[in-house]
């Protein structure tokens, strides 16, 4: 919660030389061809924000190098902001600089995103950049145009982050993608075409703009860019915009080509010019890759998740993969841009400003002149306070009834004490005490203590006080009488609002009797505070939802007999405890078909002495074990093998894991699939019988088949 609160006092964002979020004067995402005229300065910052996990990961599936599932929760974040600066060297010319500033909030399950070191604040790359007015521009046309360069410095943090924060940030084959820097020099040429009809009157700025972005490292892609805007002013102070931008790759190793993947957005808001020199841009992004899944199902998002598979290491070796997710697919986005110097108006806004001046101005001035004049005919004929002189020559018109004035109509108060002579009851009041509306001493609290004694002002009322005011305390806990449930409570017990003996876990014992002060809620407890366990399971009664459990017996979180293959026969009476999903089973907990049994079938699966290779009876017994997981599509299997503790540790643990890779490999040659299986060699670590016998150390040269659940 810390970080969500921590990010979200970022204002995010992508580092656009000059369009709005990153300074600018229109939109979001547009840049303008308009210069901001010689020693005009701009300062800003600016960016987006999303509370969805799929702006971090095509379908929020994010995975560590084990395959093992992060478990992103369904609401994390995806946050980048960036501050800006530019600044008109000529009119013709501007320069400036953006650096972003980037969070990913990855929440999970399985705390996953901090060993992966995720979820940490950290900056992008430097983007620099030059705006050129093209000479074909005239002051007068409503057409003008620009060329923008820029240049990328890949200064961003390698180890953080998820989403990629532009498309030419995905690495190439066998490479590692760094979601926040380009992991090397960038650099981009525009083509900027901006049609400003407020020269003409009409209230419409449009802008377009399309470049290309060229990445020096080798191997990463290529792309274009591309934005459009049309911008409505339908205030002086107000604009309203609809954007349309994104980026598109056209090279790279790895990744297809694939414009409808890369980002493409569209973006509604508004822009408010504050003053003069401030502005704030607000806007909603709309990813438009919400089109091919709009009721978004988790089931169409993976269709082709694995054409664009991100890789991801941090500074530690901790690798992760996750879908490509180019943009959220909702994100809300603003800018905020303080401009100076230079003329004190630009010549674009006073003519975006133009066309709110109507001829209506001149006849509003001409009513207001004339409701005026009646206003100040009707003040010299009206006495509205009733204190004998008229409105238009009295300084204090609202003076209370029956008060004394001078001649100006203003309130004579002799005492000085804020009451007015004719209705002060107590005329002669010392200097600086506080009276009431009767212009008498007060008894604010109404107590019976006036408040130049009152040493408590504000007790309540109806409460119990004491010559100086303040509430009774008998018991001396701190809490007064009127409102102490416990009035008669012993000296240096600690106690709750109402002024009781303190119950901090509310299980009806005090805690100065409470040995156990942290019950959990609802369960029942002895004398003494502590939750009962009439069966000694470990489970208190109170939320124990098998009471009576026998001796010995392992239980789950509610009191109950485990029941490790969930077939409806509890651990300690299952003589098969690792039957897979839907088998019959007996009352014993064995299947009623003997090839469903893997306690039996496991007993077939022999290898040549000091050995990992199979013998020929061996594969009988395997092909029904393959028969049985096609049988069970949702079943999976670790395949464990295990030694007698004649010879070495090493010598042991090598043989058992070969063994059971063995047999897993000819389970997947057969068609399993293998993130179904997992081999594990466990050695002579795990012995079942005595090896100081030729019997035992025979029962302890195994294979164990143990179903698990991804």
């Amino acid at each position: 919660m810390k970080k969500l609160l921590a990010a979200s006092l970022l204002i995010a964002g992508v580092a656009f030389a000059q369009s709005g979020i990153a300074g600018g004067k229109d939109g979001l995402h547009q840049y303008n061809a308009n210069t901001m005229g010689q020693w005009t300065f701009e300062l800003g910052t600016g960016g987006n924000v999303s509370l969805d996990n799929w702006s971090l990961a095509k379908a929020g599936v994010i995975k560590d190098q084990n395959g093992q599932n992060f478990g992103v929760y369904k609401i994390d974040g995806s946050f980048a902001g960036n501050f800006n600066f530019a600044m008109g060297v000529f009119k013709w010319m501007d320069v400036g600089a953006s650096q972003s500033l980037n969070y990913d909030y990855v929440g999970s399950s399985t705390g996953l995103e901090e060993v992966h070191h995720m979820s940490t604040i950290a900056l992008g790359d430097l983007d620099l950049w030059a705006k050129f007015a093209l000479p074909i521009t005239k002051d007068s046309s409503v057409f003008s145009f620009a060329a923008l360069l820029q240049v990328t410095a890949a200064i961003g943090e390698t180890s953080a982050g998820v989403r990629p924060r532009h498309s030419w940030y995905l690495a190439p084959e066998g490479w590692y993608t760094n979601p926040y820097t380009a992991n090397g020099p960038v650099v981009g040429l525009n083509a900027i075409m901006t049609a400003d009809w407020t020269k003409r009157g009409i209230p419409l700025r449009w802008n377009t703009q399309v470049g290309f972005v060229y990445t020096v490292e080798d191997g990463y892609p290529n792309a274009l860019t591309y934005s459009t805007g049309l911008n409505w002013f339908v205030h002086p102070k107000v604009d309203a915009f609809l954007e349309y931008s994104g980026e598109m790759r056209v090279s790279g190793e790895h990744y297809d080509i694939s414009p409808l993947v890369d980002p493409m957005i569209v973006t509604p808001g508004f822009r408010f010019h504050l003053s003069r020199s401030l502005d704030l841009g607000m806007g909603l992004e709309v990813a438009l890759r919400n089109v091919k899944n709009p009721l978004y199902k988790m089931k169409e998002e993976k269709k082709d998740i694995n054409d664009f598979i991100i890789k991801r290491v941090d500074d530690h070796g901790h690798k992760s993969y996750y879908g490509y997710a180019s943009t959220p697919l909702y994100a809300g986005a603003a800018t905020l841009v303080y401009r100076f110097g230079g003329d004190d108006e630009d010549p674009a806004v006073l003519a975006a400003q133009s066309y709110a001046v109507d001829s209506a101005a001149q006849a509003r001035l001409d009513s207001l002149l004339q409701a005026r004049a009646m206003r100040e005919d009707s003040l010299a004929r009206t006495d509205s306070d009733k204190d004998g002189i008229v409105d238009l020559k009295d300084n204090c018109p609202k003076t209370p009834e029956g008060a004394q004035v001078d001649s100006v109509g203003c309130p004579i108060d002799t005492d000085k004490d804020g009451v007015a002579d004719g209705i002060d009851q107590c005329p002669g009041t010392a200097a600086g005490v506080a009276v009431g509306p009767d212009g008498c001493e007060a008894d604010f609290d109404k107590d019976g203590v006036l408040d130049s004694k009152d040493q408590c002002p504000n007790t309540p009322e109806g409460a119990q006080v004491d010559v100086n005011g303040c509430s009774v305390d008998s018991d001396k806990d701190g809490v007064a009488d009127d409102k102490d449930k416990c009035p008669n409570t012993p000296a240096g017990v600690t106690i709750d609002e109402t002024g009781c003996p303190l119950d901090f876990d509310k299980d009806g014992v005090a805690d100065i009797n409470d040995k156990c002060p942290n019950t959990p809620a609802g369960q029942v407890v002895d004398s003494v505070g502590c939750s009962l366990d009439g069966d000694k399971d470990g489970v208190p009664d109170g939320i124990d939802q098998c009471p009576a459990t026998e001796a010995g017996i392992s239980v789950d979180s509610v009191g109950c007999d485990l029941d490790f293959d969930r077939d409806g026969v509890p651990d300690s009476k299952d003589k098969c405890p690792n039957t897979l999903p839907g088998i019959k089973v007996k009352e014993d907990g064995c299947p009623v078909r003997k090839k469903e049994n893997l306690d039996e079938l496991k007993k077939g699966i022999q290898f040549k002495l000091n050995s990992a290779k199979l013998t020929k009876n061996s594969y009988g017994t395997l092909d029904d074990i393959v028969k049985l997981m096609m049988q069970i599509p949702e079943a999976n299997l670790e395949i464990q093998g295990h030694t007698d503790e004649l010879g070495s540790d090493a010598t042991n643990q090598k043989l058992s894991q070969e063994r059971a890779q063995t047999v897993m490999d000819y389970f997947v040659k057969k068609g399993v699939e293998s993130n179904r299986l997992r081999a594990v060699g466990y050695g002579a670590s795990k012995p079942v019988a005595d090896n100081k016998d030729k019997a035992g150390r025979e029962k302890n040269r195994r294979v164990e088949l143990v179903p698990f659940q991804n």
